[in-house]
């Protein structure tokens, strides 16, 4: 059977990234589908840049440039790791990315890839293996929604001839980004019948990364993606309305986690927004 990986609802959006709900199909191994794409006649603004927070996740994700017709060149399949830290990088105009955005704990038992590896990283897997299988298909694709249906048919079948993950981590990362990370360890080990001690091994063998900073960036985004809508945020109700103790205590997170203040990450993408989508 085959299934068609057009992505669901807009989930999602700041200035030229979208982000949309994963295909049903997908069964829980996806969390969106994403693209990224700057118009060949795009204006750029000098020093117009996009900065990507720390992101506890794997994509698969097909980058190029088209033709007028669509055809694409310079293509790449790539991996992108786990973001442990920002990374900033500047618009190009005519580039696209579309992508499918894995759940860690699925990394291994779908593409056979170990989310540490590829921490802070793009690998280019183009000529690798079945990847290389499906780089040739996406050769064939006119625009972001063909590729995203060759991604996700792709990752579908994939799905079905893999092993599940570890029950207690993908029952634990579930949680927390159910939770928007506000379970506390303890609650989640209670809620996935093991110790904390063992759930916190557990998880970062699984998703190479330790549950407790998976659940703080997961927080993170959560509060600083409520920012987004409000020119001027309230930033006491976010910080509260994400777990965070006090305003304060988010601005120490943000500035622990990405460098900057919840402020200054806030007004960056804005920017952002008022230059591609100035009606948001």
């Amino acid at each position: 059977m085959v299934h068609s990986g057009t992505p669901g609802r807009l989930r999602y959006r700041l200035g030229d990234y979208s982000e949309y709900e994963p295909p049903a199909f997908l069964g829980g191994k996806a969390e969106a589908v994403w693209t990224h794409r700057v118009a060949a006649n795009a204006t750029l603004p000098p020093n117009a840049m996009h900065r990507v927070l720390p992101d506890p996740s794997l994509s698969l994700a097909f980058r190029c440039r088209r033709e007028p017709d669509g055809h694409p060149t310079d293509a790449r399949l790539l991996v992108i790791g786990p973001k442990s830290r920002p990374h900033v990088f500047g618009f190009a105009a005519g580039w696209e990315t579309t992508a499918v955005r894995l759940k860690l704990e699925w990394a291994a038992p779908l593409c056979e890839l170990v989310p540490s590896e590829h921490q802070d990283a793009e690998t280019d897997v183009s000529d690798l293996g079945a990847a290389r299988v499906v780089f040739e298909q996406l050769g064939d694709t006119r625009s972001p929604a063909d590729t995203a249906i060759v991604l996700g048919t792709a990752v579908g079948s994939w799905s079905r001839r893999s092993l599940a993950p570890c029950a207690t981590s993908a029952g634990a990362l579930d949680l927390v980004r159910l939770s928007g990370g506000l379970l506390s360890i303890a609650r989640i080990a209670a809620r996935t019948g093991t110790s904390p001690r063992h759930l916190r091994r557990t998880v970062q063998r699984d998703a190479g990364v330790p549950l407790k900073r998976y659940a703080r960036i997961v927080r993170l985004l959560g509060a600083v993606g409520s920012a987004d809508p409000f020119a001027t945020p309230p930033w006491a109700r976010i910080a509260a309305a994400a777990g965070f103790a006090d305003q304060s205590h988010l601005i120490r997170e943000c500035t622990a986690l990405t460098g900057l203040t919840p402020g200054e990450v806030h007004r960056e993408r804005r920017a952002e927004a008022e230059t591609f989508n100035p009606d948001s």
